[in-house]
């Protein structure tokens, strides 16, 4: 699926919350905060992970929804979207993970010592984070 521009924007901006939900094959849930996802093109979003709950659930089950959020004084006024995400790989060493987690050492130091895993998703649906019906 090729994301629109509004999709685009969000993803773009800075500050941003980003909130990636995954489960087990057993269905057990997992949601947690990434400071790290980035669309590479017009389909594709990826990012780092440690070895933590979602990289172990992403293993297990490679379907995930993020929510990309630009908080509003109220609800209403919270925007964002919502994407439908499917692994396409993980990789756990090479030049592309050695790139991105060079950029991200760049912004947090050290932290960025702990990410091992660099997983890039396929962009499955878009829906915008407060959905009236009016797509995004």
């Amino acid at each position: 699926m090729l994301v629109s521009e509004a999709v685009k924007g969000y993803l773009a901006q800075s500050p941003r919350i980003n909130v990636l939900s995954t489960s087990s094959n057993r269905g057990e849930a997992n949601v947690a905060l990434f400071g790290s996802p980035v669309l590479i093109d017009e389909s594709t979003v990826m990012m780092m992970l440690s070895e933590n709950r979602t990289y172990a659930n992403l293993r297990e089950n490679p379907r995930a929804a993020l929510l990309v959020i630009m908080p509003g004084t109220t609800g209403m006024q919270t925007e964002g979207c919502r994407l439908y995400l499917k692994v396409k790989t993980i990789e756990d060493s090479g030049p592309a993970l050695d790139a991105m987690k060079a950029k991200i050492k760049a912004k947090v130091g050290n932290a960025a010592d702990m990410l091992k895993h660099l997983v890039v998703f396929e962009v499955e649906e878009t829906r915008p984070l407060v959905d009236m019906g009016q797509g995004i």
